[in-house]
């Protein structure tokens, strides 16, 4: 029995070891096998009419205070809405980079709207480009151009992994002389679901995600036609605040704050969803950098199977880290296993 309790005591130090190498390497693979999406409307990173003077950049102390909140988000790709010129874009992605935010890869399109654009921001590679800007719809009768068009482009994350990076930006509730900007509105969310479903339909395991400023609520026509139903549903992430709440925007004009600002993903791409990992930036001075409130999820970067239906609440559980001191005879062998991850498929609630 004493040589017994002997070994037992000789193994405990080199399990312990065991024990703190594989959490060390636990902590490193969380940190190199995930990334983050965010979506932001930057409000009026352009030039314009400000305080009665003409062709204003976005004030810097307002630049400043958006830099601030990127970099506690710390995106690996950034969808982008407001956004100015071309050179505009440039102006926010030199100002991320001396943040310590480098996002090399971008795109950028020209919609209707010629001053108000979306864009892309990448620190992986962007290795295929289907962006559109030239849908239409009917709107009394007469064609009527998307405004900003539709980003699509196809991020490459690593060898393994790669993922579809949808941005829109819908028509807003201010009125127009045009027409009706609720019908406006819808007819574009219409639109953008096409587009998504046709990637779909030619690869319904595809990993995609639409992301933006949709001008709308989640019960609204145009978010439920994004969505869409089952079984073609999409899967739209909640993304919460520090304090639970789900406000992404003040409207100053009415004093009114709402849920405007989304992440929504395919089924391929919500496998790869790390459960809880959608959050609302509400960092201080958000309200100094624009009138939104980014938004942003992690993700694995590597494929992960789907459960053949979703469950009713999300759950995880981590594989716990097992260490075993098998004694044979006058010896004794170590056992380290792990760190392995095992969860079921975090569904997120729509």
């Amino acid at each position: 029995m004493r040589h017994l309790r002997k070994l037992t005591t000789a193994c405990l130090p080199i399990a312990l070891i065991g024990l703190l190498a594989a959490t060390r390497l636990a902590a490193q693979s969380a940190d190199t096998n995930t990334f983050i999406v965010a979506a932001y409307n930057v409000e009026n990173w352009l030039s314009m009419d400000r305080h009665g003077k003409a062709d204003q950049p976005k004030p810097q102390s307002e630049k400043d205070a958006l830099f601030q909140v990127v970099a506690q988000i710390r995106p690996d790709v950034l969808g982008v809405e407001e956004m100015g010129t071309t050179n505009d874009l440039a102006d926010l992605a030199d100002g991320l980079r001396a943040h310590g935010i480098d996002l090399p890869y971008r795109e950028w399109i020209q919609g209707a709207d010629t001053n108000r654009h979306v864009s892309v921001l990448s620190r992986f590679p962007i290795v295929e480009r289907f962006s559109r800007t030239d849908y239409n719809y009917l709107l009394n009768g007469k064609p009527q151009r998307i405004e900003r068009g539709i980003i699509d482009v196809k991020i490459q994350v690593n060898d393994h992994y790669a993922f579809r990076a949808v941005v829109a930006h819908l028509k807003s509730k201010r009125h127009v002389e045009i027409g009706d900007q609720t019908v406006m509105r819808l007819e574009e969310a219409k639109l953008l679901r096409a587009h998504v479903g046709k990637a779909l339909k030619d690869d319904p395991e595809l990993n995609l995600i639409v992301m933006g400023d949709f001008n709308d609520t989640p019960e609204s026509a145009p978010i439920r036609a994004i969505v869409g139903e089952p079984p073609f549903a999409l899967v739209e992430l909640l993304a919460v605040d520090s304090k639970g709440g789900q406000d992404t925007y003040y409207w100053k004009y009415r004093n009114q704050f709402s849920r405007i600002d989304y992440l929504i993903t395919s089924p391929g791409m919500a496998n790869e969803y790390v459960p809880d990992g959608a959050r609302i930036a509400d960092v201080e001075g958000w309200d100094n950098a624009s009138d939104h409130r980014a938004v942003y999820a992690k993700f694995y970067a590597h494929e992960i199977v789907r459960a053949a239906s979703p469950p009713a609440r999300s759950t995880q559980s981590r594989g716990l880290l097992v260490v075993a001191c098998l004694v044979f005879g006058a010896g004794s062998v170590v056992m380290v296993t792990g760190p392995g991850v095992s969860r079921r498929r975090q569904w997120p609630r729509a």
